[in-house]
């Protein structure tokens, strides 16, 4: 089972690949092993020769396995980047959430400038807030107070 560890180094590895080496890992291997190997993934996933930039995905997939968690949060990086693929994956879920009322109310989806101004305005009043804002304001109003900068 030691090789599946080299699968991010594959010139063709994808996420999709690398989530059947998960399952495949989480099947057949005992719990040290498993931690063992996950471990063995992230490193060669940092590698990374090729620019599939799969260490995020790999991190999302071990952060969803509860003991295995508890031992690679407590590995210097490893931690860091669990919390980083968190964060991203709030962001995202915020982004899309907030960027569909927006859409419903402007008739369009946003820009990106737009999108990380809803993203930073959850961020720090709170995705409520923002969501009320999306829903109370008519398309010009949302838009300049999505130019607005940021008050915290």
């Amino acid at each position: 089972m030691f090789w599946l560890a080299f699968a991010p180094l594959a010139r063709d590895a994808t996420a999709a690949a690398m989530r059947g080496i998960v399952a495949e890992i989480q099947a057949r291997a005992t719990g040290e092993e498993r931690s063992e190997l996950y471990i063995a993934l992230l490193v060669m996933a940092a590698i990374d020769p090729w620019g599939h930039d799969l260490r995020r995905e790999l991190v999302m997939l071990v952060d969803d396995v509860e003991t295995e968690k508890k031992l690679l949060r407590s590995i210097p990086g490893i931690g860091d980047m669990i919390a980083e693929a968190a964060q991203l994956g709030e962001q995202k879920a915020i982004a899309e959430l907030l960027g569909r009322l927006f859409a419903r109310r402007v008739g369009r989806i946003p820009t990106v400038e737009e999108e990380r101004s809803i993203v930073e305005r959850a961020q720090a009043i709170g995705p409520v807030q923002v969501e009320d804002a999306l829903l109370d304001l008519e398309g010009d109003a949302l838009l300049r107070w999505l130019a607005e900068p940021v008050r915290r």
